[in-house]
Parts: C-alpha cells; sequence; structure tokens
C-alpha cells in the first residue's frame, strides 16, 4: 500500500516529537545552564557598547605599632590597711576627725579620759621614790657592818643579811620603775594616733562612750596611695618570664607596660609596675596569683573595686595593619587584592596576627605602603582591570 505524502511527513514528523534519548536530555539540560549561567564580575556598558571596569575603594597600608596585650580580671587592694583599737579602758573624751578624712601618721584620733592613767602614774612614781629610799637606808646598812666586821665587832651572819636586804631594796626599785614606766605607758595610750597615712573610715563609737581592748574596732584606715592590683596571671605568661629568666637572668618588670580600664569603661591614666609573682601555679586553675603596683594620688581607685588589667610589652613590634573589610579567607587561608600597574588587582596571600583596631596586623605577604581593595572585593577576580577610588567608589557603592 502506498502512503500519500501527507501521510509521509507526518510519520516524519513524529520520529522528531517522540520520547528523547537520555544522553541528549543530559547535554539539552547542561546547554541549558551554561545558557543561563551569570557570572557575578559584573561590567557596567557605556553608551557606545564598552563595558566599563568595576568601581573599587582603595586604602594604602601603614606600618604602626602593634600591641596584643595580656587582659586580666583583676581586684584592687590595699598595701596597708589598719583597725584602730584601745589600748586601755576608759571614757572618750574627743573624737578629733571626720569620717571619710584623710590622716597622717602621728595624726591623734580618739582621746580617752586620762584623769585615771594620770593617777596610777603619780602612785607609781611614789613607789619608785620609796623603793629608792628603803634600798638607800639597805645600802647604807651594808656600809656600816662591813666596816664593823673588819673589826670584828659585826658576825659575817649578820654582813650576810644586811647584803641581802640591800638587794631585796634594789630589786624593789626596779620593780617600782616598770610599774612606773607601765603606768606611763598606759597614759600615753590615752591619746590614740593614726599609725600610717590614708583614708579613714567612721567611727563606731562617739564621745562619752567607755572603750577598751575588748571594744573592737574604733575606726579602720586604709592607705589609698598606692595601690595594690591582685589578679590571676595565666600559666603561659609565667612560663614566658620564667623562660626570659633562663635565657639571660632575672625577669625585669620594667619591660612591662601595665595599664588598668576601670569600671565606666575610662582608661586609668596612671602606669604600674609588676610588684610580686608566687612560686607556685594553682593545679585547678593553671594561674598564679600576680600583684602589681599603681600610684593613686587622686583616689580614683578604691579597695575592693574590679579592674581590667592589660600587660604587654613597652617595645612593641612595628608591622603593616591591613583594614578588616580588605581581607577575604578561603581554604588556603586569608588575602586581600592589591592594586597594581595599569589599574589591575592581584591576589596576595598573607598572615595576620594581632587585631588593631578596625584592623588586622600582617606578619608576612605585606610591607607596608601597598594599596589594598577595601571596598568592591567580592566582584574582583585575578588581573582585573579596575576603577580605583580613595573616597567613595565610582558610579557609587561598592
Amino acid at each position: 500500500m502506498k502512503m500519500t505524502c501527507r501521510q509521509h511527513r507526518t510519520i516524519e514528523k513524529r520520529r522528531w516529537i517522540g520520547p528523547v534519548p537520555r544522553t541528549r536530555l543530559m547535554i539539552v539540560c547542561l546547554a541549558g545552564a551554561a545558557a543561563i549561567y551569570i557570572s557575578p564580575i559584573s561590567f557596567a556598558q557605556q553608551p557606545d557598547g564598552r563595558l566599563t571596569p568595576p568601581a573599587v575603594v582603595v586604602e594604602k597600608i601603614k606600618v604602626q605599632q602593634v600591641s596584643n596585650p595580656a587582659r586580666f580580671t583583676a581586684r584592687v587592694e590595699a598595701i596597708a590597711a589598719v583597725d584602730i583599737r584601745a589600748r586601755v579602758t576608759g571614757f572618750l573624751r574627743a573624737v578629733e576627725f571626720k569620717d571619710g578624712q584623710t590622716v597622717k601618721a602621728g595624726d591623734t584620733l580618739f582621746e580617752i579620759e586620762p584623769d585615771e592613767l594620770e593617777a596610777l602614774v603619780a602612785s607609781a612614781r611614789a613607789q619608785v621614790a620609796r623603793a629608792e629610799a628603803t634600798r638607800k637606808s639597805a645600802e647604807q646598812t651594808l656600809v656600816r657592818n662591813r666596816n664593823l666586821n673588819t673589826q670584828r665587832t659585826v658576825s659575817q651572819a649578820a654582813l650576810e643579811e644586811a647584803q641581802a636586804a640591800f638587794e631585796i631594796a634594789a630589786a624593789d626599785v626596779q620593780v617600782a620603775e616598770a610599774t612606773l614606766r607601765t603606768a606611763e605607758l598606759n597614759l600615753s595610750y590615752a591619746r590614740i594616733a593614726a599609725p600610717i597615712s590614708g583614708n579613714i573610715g567612721r567611727a563606731t563609737f562617739t564621745v562619752g562612750n567607755l572603750v577598751g581592748s575588748d571594744s573592737g574596732s574604733l575606726a579602720r584606715i586604709v592607705s589609698l596611695d598606692p595601690m595594690r592590683v591582685a589578679f590571676a596571671m595565666t600559666e603561659g605568661l609565667l612560663v614566658t618570664f620564667r623562660q626570659q629568666e633562663a635565657g639571660g637572668g632575672a625577669f625585669d618588670p620594667d619591660t612591662l607596660q601595665l595599664s588598668l580600664r576601670l569600671a565606666n569603661g575610662t582608661e586609668y591614666d596612671k602606669p604600674g609596675r609588676i610588684e610580686f609573682v608566687e612560686n607556685e601555679v594553682d593545679p585547678q586553675t593553671g594561674t598564679v596569683t600576680a600583684r602589681a603596683v599603681f600610684p593613686n594620688p587622686h583616689r580614683i581607685l578604691v579597695p575592693g573595686q574590679f579592674v581590667t588589667l592589660y600587660v604587654q610589652e613597652k617595645e612593641m613590634p612595628r608591622l603593616p595593619v591591613v583594614p578588616q573589610t580588605a581581607v577575604l579567607q578561603d581554604r588556603e587561608g586569608r588575602f586581600v587584592y592589591l592594586l597594581g600597574a595599569n589599574n589591575t588587582v592581584s591576589l596576595r596571600r598573607i598572615d595576620t596576627s594581632a587585631r588593631v583596631g578596625s584592623g588586622w596586623a600582617v606578619n608576612k605577604g605585606l610591607d607596608g605602603g601597598e594599596q589594598v581593595v577595601v571596598q568592591g572585593i567580592q566582584r574582583l577576580a585575578e588581573g582585573m582591570t579596575v576603577q580605583p577610588s580613595e573616597g567613595q567608589p565610582v558610579g557609587g557603592g561598592s
């Protein structure tokens, strides 16, 4: 049976629109994906059809002193603190300070009524005089008996009794003198003076109260200049110090720069110095107790307050510092794009260390003076030509 021309064309059409082989389908899909892929590197098109290089912002790398201080939470302590107590019993006659006042060593703080103590001193002096008179009489008797014994008119036993009486009288003088010194010392305790300079707290007793050695603290003096700052030094920093000692002598605390940040976020304006480092590491915390001393002429530091302590070397290295916005990272590490000749960019691997403000210190990869791209980085590739600007990028944002 012969097919007409129309039937023949219908059969041929069915062959072309029939099921597509899997291999052919995959090729078609891949081709379609390639056709709709848009490169992330976009260029603006000028009216004449030419492509405009992407606009970027560049910044010149500067070399700065880089600090990487160790940070510790520390507590302020007074170097000296004294509780003022009464040594003798009596009624308070005067309180010679105001609560919170700054006092100097030797200033009078309290006065206890001295009348009874003065009477005891007078009685002790009378006892001394009496003992002296007895001793003098015993001495005269001893001299007389010695002379008579030489003439054999007094027995040896009588001489020995006179000698013993003189020695007893001399001892009584010493006892009386000791009693007098004790009475005079107790009288001096009626005036209570500041043993150290510092800031005194409130008086716990007022005038007219009976005080004594069992009355507890009358007031407390705390020295405020200088102040001690105690902190737990890390074991690693301690090892560094010990290595310095092993490498050429004793550790010099003057090679360190110590600074404080106060609770309100401000920096304390006086530098400190390491005073003491404990010789044992706490096995539970892995730290060692250390103390630093800071001058405190304006009484800003107060015992018991918490501060942040920064410890770093005074001689800080100078390194290139790259803005954080210029740094990218992949599996191989961090890198930046440098602006080169003819406004082309090149990828440069870098090794960073400490944070410096909003940037990174660079150990390897940069020398300083290079121009790095800080905006528009995501659109770049090795060797691409760009439009650099040190202000806002050409044509708007990055």
